[in-house]
């Protein structure tokens, strides 16, 4: 049985070109695509994905803020967080709204399908770019800003 993705990305061609490599992978089906949070949120209940790979940085509602959404909706969805930014907070904060991976843009063709079949068995997945072993390592970027350390 193939594994059901949802692919939620605002640039067009990254989406495209994605779904297009995704499909060519013999236990991938490319279910449905969404160009931002809210149309991701208002498709997710026909699509019944297994896995949603999700932008962080999409208009309207965000990565986070639709991760967060999509889980109060579906609370056995599994999310990857999808983006160019290597910045840990925003990657924390992906975790902390429940997504269980994360991938950087400019390494999708080499991890995404490794993150989707482990986040498929509910594991967590962390691109190597990112120099992140699990989520304990984030914690540090989940504190709130202090006076002293904004």
């Amino acid at each position: 049985m193939k594994l059901r993705v949802m692919l939620a990305d605002d640039h067009a061609a990254f989406r495209d070109a994605l779904c297009m490599w995704l499909e060519m992978a013999p236990d991938i089906e490319v279910v449905a695509v969404a160009h931002d949070g809210r149309s991701l949120l208002q498709g997710i209940g026909l699509a019944r994905p297994d896995v949603v790979c999700m932008d962080l940085n999409m208009p309207g509602l965000d990565g986070v803020q639709t991760t967060r959404q999509l889980l109060q909706i579906q609370p056995d969805a599994k999310v990857i967080g999808l983006s160019a930014s290597f910045d840990l907070v925003r990657v924390a904060q992906m975790f902390s709204a429940g997504a269980l991976g994360y991938v950087l843009k400019g390494s999708a063709s080499v991890e995404l399908l490794t993150a989707i079949r482990q986040v498929s068995l509910k594991q967590n997945y962390f691109d190597p770019g990112l120099g992140v072993k699990d989520v304990a390592d984030l914690a540090q970027y989940l504190r709130p800003a202090t006076p002293e350390h904004p």
